[in-house]
């Protein structure tokens, strides 16, 4: 049987339990039992949880703090880990940000509202299920 694959989602401050659960059930409804989620808090713990988990998916926003120099450190450190960034927060040029990421190893930007199917099917296609 294959491993579940690890997505790591970063964020600045601690999830919501409700959040939890509802990203989890998300998961388990669009990908039964292909996904083991975890968390990270801030730069810090983000780099350690990187650094032990070696995630396939890596999630982010541009709410993240130093949210590019991150992207950039996270890249050096597990290259081959598909980081997808959304832009949550409005940017003046949405193109240019998402440029941006891509230049700094993002894999794949999403700006709001995002599809479910869309972020589901790019993750298969990035761990070469699809």
């Amino acid at each position: 049987m294959n491993a579940k694959k690890k997505i790591l989602s970063i964020g600045n401050k601690k999830w919501k339990s409700k959040d939890v659960e509802n990203w989890d059930n998300l998961m388990e409804e669009y990908a039964p039992g292909l996904y083991d989620n975890y968390r990270a808090v801030g730069e810090k713990e983000a780099i350690e949880q990187v650094k032990q988990l070696q995630p396939e998916i890596i999630m982010m926003t541009n709410r993240t703090k130093g949210v590019l120099e991150l992207l950039t450190k996270i890249k050096q450190i597990h290259p081959e880990g598909a980081v997808f960034v959304t832009l949550a927060d409005a940017v003046d040029d949405e193109q240019a940000a998402m440029d941006e990421f891509k230049a700094r190893g993002a894999y794949k930007c999403y700006s709001n509202p995002l599809s479910v199917d869309t972020l589901v099917h790019d993750m298969y296609v990035a761990l070469n299920m699809e």
